[in-house]
């Protein structure tokens, strides 16, 4: 089975038991630490290497070439989470929270793994973000 698509079956398979839970990208949180609750509502893989994971208020998440999931319980919290360790790419989108859900709502952060470095940019436009990913931490957690 291709890895995206495996990916996605297990995930799917798995729902019910992943809480919400705030995003982080090789090591870089979405918002503060555990200060938002994303939850998963399907995974699909619509190209051989690529997994998009929907949520329930309109956001997706884009993962190229991902690598190496963990579902299970958080070391810190008693909760399950969700793990990829490695990918080529992932882009997170989401519709301004409190804002109409229309195209000039709609940003991105988005992080490209390089040999060693992460590339970070985004379209936020309210302030100046300091994207500071790490090429060892994992490439994404929902925690």
């Amino acid at each position: 089975m291709i890895e995206a698509e495996g990916i996605a079956e297990l995930i799917n398979q798995k729902l019910s038991e992943i809480e919400p839970g705030t995003l982080r990208f090789w090591g870089e949180w979405f918002g503060r630490p555990y200060d938002n609750a994303h939850r998963l509502v399907s995974c699909d893989a619509p190209q051989t290497d690529l997994l998009y994971i929907h949520f329930n208020e309109g956001e997706l998440l884009s993962i190229w070439s991902p690598r190496d999931l963990h579902i299970g319980q958080s070391r810190q919290h008693s909760r399950p989470i969700l793990r990829i360790t490695d990918a080529v790419r992932i882009r997170w989108e989401w519709f301004s929270y409190g804002r109409a859900q229309i195209a000039a709502n709609r940003y991105f952060e988005e992080f490209v793994k390089a040999a060693d470095s992460i590339e970070a940019k985004t379209n936020v436009d309210w302030y100046v973000p300091n994207l500071r990913p790490v090429v060892t931490e994992p490439a994404l957690e929902i925690l």
